[in-house]
Order: C-alpha cells, then sequence, then structure tokens
C-alpha cells in the first residue's frame, strides 16, 4: 500500500509507530499526533470525514473506525480503495490490528519485533497487578456523571494495570453512572481527563459542543462537597490525566498504563 488515509487518531499514531508514515497521505483534524502527522492533509474530522477529499488523495487503503465510519465505508463499496475498519475494544485488539495492518503494508518482518515488544510490557504489567488491586473511578464527564463501560478500551487498560472496577451490567462503551451508585462503590483512586492547577488550558476539540469539558478542567473544579464522602476525596487521591492517556488504543496506551500503574500501586 503506498498512498494511505487515516480517519482515526490512535491508527494514525500506529502507522507512524510501525514507519509508514511516509505512505500517509491524508488524516484527520483530530490526528494530532506525532507532531508530523498534523502535516498531512486534512480529510474533514474524525467524526466527519469528507468523503470527495478522500477520493481526490487516491487512497489505495482506508483506516475507519468500524461504527462511527459505517456510513462512508458502505460509500466506498464500488471503489479500489482497500478499507481496514476496526474498534479495539480489548488490549489485545490493538496489538492484532497492528500485525494485520503490517500484514496488508508488507511490513511483517519489521514489525513483529516491536509489537511483540508492546505485548511483553502488558504481561509485565499483568504480572506487577496481581493482587494489588484498588477499586478506581474512571469519570468522563460530569454533567452526566459518564464512566467507562466494559466495552471500552478503558475498562480493560484499567483493569490490566491494577484497577478493580464497578461492576456493569450493560455492555455498552461508555455508562451514565449515579453519584449514589459512587458512593456506595467507594473508589480508593479517581481518575479523570483533565487538567493539573496552573497547567495551561488545552483547546477544544473540533466539534466538541460542551460548554465547560472535562479536558479543561482540575480536581478543584471536579469535585465538589457532594464527593467528600468518598475514600478517594478524603485521601486524595484525586488525579487529572491527558485525555490521550488511555482513550486511545495505539502505541501510547502501554505509557499510559504503566503511568496509571505507578500511582494504583504505590504505598
Amino acid at each position: 500500500m503506498k498512498r494511505i488515509i487515516s480517519l482515526v487518531p490512535s491508527h494514525t499514531e500506529i502507522l507512524y509507530f510501525l514507519g509508514l508514515q511516509t505512505q500517509v497521505v491524508g488524516v484527520t483534524e483530530h490526528c494530532n499526533f506525532p507532531e508530523d502527522a498534523k502535516a498531512k492533509d486534512k480529510v474533514g474530522t474524525f467524526g466527519q470525514p469528507q468523503l470527495m477529499k478522500i477520493l481526490s488523495l487516491k487512497p489505495d487503503l482506508l483506516l475507519a473506525d468500524q461504527a462511527l465510519h459505517k456510513k462512508l465505508i458502505a460509500e466506498l463499496e464500488n471503489t479500489e480503495i482497500k478499507v481496514l475498519a476496526s474498534t479495539p475494544s480489548r488490549v489485545d485488539d490493538v496489538f492484532v490490528l497492528m500485525s494485520e495492518l503490517a500484514r496488508i503494508c508488507g511490513t511483517e518482518i519489521s514489525a513483529q519485533p516491536v509489537i511483540n515488544s508492546l505485548r511483553e510490557r502488558v504481561r509485565n504489567l499483568r504480572r506487577r497487578s496481581q493482587g494489588r488491586t484498588r477499586r478506581v473511578f474512571y469519570l468522563m464527564s460530569t454533567d452526566p456523571i459518564v464512566t467507562q463501560g466494559t466495552r471500552s478500551i478503558q475498562y480493560d487498560a484499567l483493569r490490566i494495570a491494577g484497577a478493580q472496577l464497578m461492576d456493569f451490567q450493560s455492555e455498552d462503551f461508555y455508562v451514565r453512572v449515579l453519584r449514589d451508585q459512587i458512593k456506595e462503590f467507594d473508589p480508593e483512586v479517581i481518575f479523570f481527563c483533565g487538567i493539573e492547577k496552573g497547567q495551561s488550558v488545552p483547546s477544544k476539540c473540533s466539534g466538541c459542543v460542551a460548554k465547560n469539558p472535562i479536558c479543561q478542567r482540575t480536581v478543584d473544579d471536579i469535585i465538589t462537597k457532594d464527593w467528600e464522602q468518598i475514600t478517594a476525596v478524603r485521601e486524595k487521591r484525586v488525579y487529572p490525566i491527558p485525555c490521550h492517556t488511555i482513550c486511545r488504543p495505539g502505541p501510547r496506551l502501554i505509557e499510559g498504563m504503566e503511568k496509571l500503574q505507578e500511582i494504583l500501586i504505590a504505598r
């Protein structure tokens, strides 16, 4: 494959990780890492890619999200563009995607050592977390309160890192939670997609409609009196983390899991 377009930020990161960046001819506005990706031609946003722009770049391969880009994928069925669509919901799915992409692009031999190195780091994470779990709540939104569901990559990543998570009957990717449910669960650690006090406030992502997005807020902005009875709040174990830490199922996911595990197993 000589000309690749990626509609998914994490897939773009995987392309660079596998050394395929010179074959990337187009990305979305949300593909902001590595820095070089920002200079690639844009084909719209992650949520609203532009079909005509994609066609104009004449790609051999298009990387898409299986669920989000269903309509676009259907529109490309009668073209010669090969589409690789996936939505990793488990950490191991990321490695499967990497291997499949390397196979399609003919770089299996050079890719396997770097993929295997990530697999080994995940095995180490599993070993270190055995018998050292803590109750964890991952806050993704406050109005309403939303956390990761059992089908999300965040759920699997946190569990591997050593988190004991709320048990949901729902298999949704993301779940609304009542504050009383959180109090009953009584997390020992709370993570949220936010910033440290005094840290520069990130710009809103393209297409974000939230008036006060959680990614621009600090612990003091998030934690109110309603949270004071929770162990994580009383023991000051509420941590803002960059959104990409475990939300992008790509190579940086493993580094994010390692950072969270350091917090979880610290005594």
